[in-house]
């Protein structure tokens, strides 16, 4: 009898406990999620005072937070849950919302009283899910697809968890702006146009166990300390390793088993014989010096092949990158080599330099681009043997200050064929020809007389127009120097054996 009294004690209990914690009841039964038909129908929802939640289940405290539970909010209408300046703890779950702006937005509530769980935010004309100063919040296992801007994006809300989120065909995936020390795993992001998941001045957070397909990772900051803040482990892309390392000293990367790599802080490191494509960007270089990316595949990723930023005296050689956003970008890398590589159908730039100074682009095929080479802000770079053709704008573009350049050997067919001329300078100083020989580009488009005209307010010409394409052959200079860049790291490997053995 005894027993049996303790029992129903015990039933009535439970009962009562899950009564009054209905909500958190629905934070930890994340593998449900309620269908549109299964829904409420119910309006937009704008809370924009505490009174405002009275309406809804719960007393708004940590251990009874109010509810928003249920709800298939369909509508024309610019938001379809809308919370701002509010003080107390809620939870919007298992709701449907589809409406012409964002599904769920949520701005400037009180610190870690906001949690996101169990909901479909999909086909919004901008954001699925939007958290602005709204720190310590949680967002997990919702389905966000087919937003036309953003799945789920984090705006100055850190030390945020971002968890079990599925986040397909949008333009990016997850995107953390100025949202540091937060969570982000165990997310799957596909088929997303941008990125997969972007974290943007978003330093020391923890990006884990993410599965990326057809779109990828990407960390954006200003400064090497902020890089070296994330964790960034045991994510996948397109089935295979997602590659993030850091301060590498004199090795050579050529396990073809990654998917997406991401050097930071990296010194004399070879990059070589990988296939990176359809990962937003497939190989990315920040902070890194003396190094080699040969032998790369990047193409169709929709934002650029192949990436170094401040990453100064590389070489990228005998890559190609196709089909992509961009195919090879050099921005704030001066003294480089790009050389040998066929970049061809990249919606913008085939090659971009842009504050890459002392630079040589040399015996690339740059075909069917936007532009073919693009040249921003990068003096005293030398453009030469690279066969340029059908690219929509111009060939070769120097734009903003790209002064004292040196353009000659390069072969010119059928650019810019609605236009006057297949290159244009805005610059200064920039000569078309080689001062040595005397002898500058081939023009499909020359009439065979007397020189031919840049487009641009440099009026630049060409003095001494080739009659016939140039063959192209890898330039000795080129060749010596890349050769000269990889033997000091063979040498640092094995002065570095004999000192083991030591």
């Amino acid at each position: 009898m005894k027993k049996r009294t303790i029992l129903i004690l015990l039933i009535l209990t439970l009962s009562i406990y899950a009564t009054n914690f209905n909500a958190q009841s629905a934070v930890e039964e994340n593998n449900y999620r309620s269908t549109s038909l299964e829904l409420t129908p119910h309006d937009p929802i704008y809370i924009t005072s505490d009174s405002d939640f009275n309406v809804f289940p719960g007393t708004g405290i940590e251990i009874d937070p109010y509810v928003i539970d249920g709800y298939n909010i369909t509508t024309t209408e610019d938001y379809g849950i809308y919370i701002t300046e509010t003080t107390k703890y809620f939870i919007v779950c298992n709701c449907y919302v589809d409406v012409e702006e964002y599904g769920i937005y949520i701005d400037e509530v009180v610190y870690g009283t906001a949690t996101v769980i169990n909901n479909t935010c999909s086909n919004n004309g901008y954001d699925g899910i939007k958290l602005k100063y709204s720190g310590n919040s949680t967002v997990e296992n919702n389905m966000c697809n087919n937003n036309v801007d953003d799945s789920i994006v984090l705006w100055s809300s850190g030390s945020s968890n971002v968890e079990n989120n599925t986040c397909n065909n949008n333009n990016r995936g997850i995107y953390l702006v100025f949202s540091g020390s937060s969570n982000v795993a165990n997310n799957t992001c596909s088929n997303n146009n941008n990125y997969g998941i972007w974290l943007h001045y978003s330093g020391s957070s923890n990006v884990a166990n993410n599965t990326f397909t057809n779109c990828g990772l990407c960390i954006s900051e200003d400064t090497i300390d902020a890089y070296l803040s994330y964790i960034v482990e045991n994510n996948w892309v397109n089935g295979k390793k997602l590659g993030f390392y850091t301060n590498l000293d004199s090795i050579i990367i050529s396990e073809p088993v990654y998917g997406q790599l991401k050097l930071v802080n990296c010194t004399n490191v070879t990059v070589r014989d990988q296939i990176l494509n359809n990962a937003t960007t497939g190989l990315s270089l920040c902070y890194c010096t003396y190094s080699v990316i040969i032998n790369i595949t990047c193409n169709n990723n929709n934002n650029r092949g192949i990436y170094l930023w401040s990453s100064g005296s590389s070489t990228v050689a005998n890559n190609t990158c196709s089909n992509n956003g961009m195919g090879i970008y050099l921005c704030s890398s001066s003294s480089s080599i790009v050389a040998n590589n066929t970049c061809n159908n990249n919606y913008c730039e085939g090659i971009r330099l842009y504050c890459s100074s002392s630079s040589t682009v040399a015996n690339n095929t740059c075909n069917n681009n936007y532009y073919g080479i693009l040249l921003w802000s990068s003096d005293f770079c030398v453009v030469t043997y690279n066969l340029l053709q059908e690219n929509e704008g111009y060939g070769v573009y120097l734009i903003y200050d790209s002064d004292n350049n040196l353009i000659h050997h390069n072969t010119f067919v059928d650019n810019n064929l609605e236009g006057t001329s297949q290159a244009y300078d805005d610059c200064v100083n920039n000569t078309w020809y080689d001062t040595a020989t005397l002898e500058g580009n081939y023009w499909s488009d020359w009439s065979g007389i007397g020189s031919y005209s840049i487009d641009g307010d440099a009026n630049s010409v060409d003095l001494y127009p080739l009659v016939e394409p140039v063959i192209v052959e890898y330039p000795q200079i080129v060749l010596i120097t890349l050769l000269l860049s990889i033997v000091p790291l063979f040498l640092t490997r094995i002065i570095s054996k004999k000192a083991k053995k030591k």
